[in-house]
């Protein structure tokens, strides 16, 4: 995942903390990337009904199945 400057407040890294320590990741950019990407999985099953497998592809990837 591209790199991204976030700036927390003393709460959001004291949030991020804890949701580190549950889920037993190495810091809080990693807490941090672990919710967005499950705030997208969840927000993707209320829009279609249906869970998706979100996987990065290349464009050489997508272009070899539209072909």
């Amino acid at each position: 995942m591209p790199s991204i400057n976030t700036d927390f407040t003393d709460d959001e890294i004291q949030q991020l903390e804890a949701v580190r320590v549950q889920w037993g990741l190495a810091d809080v950019n990693e807490a941090a990337e672990f919710l967005a990407k499950r705030a997208l999985r969840l927000g993707m099953v209320k829009m279609t009904g249906r869970s998706r497998a979100m996987n990065l592809v290349s464009l050489e990837d997508f272009e070899r199945t539209t072909e």
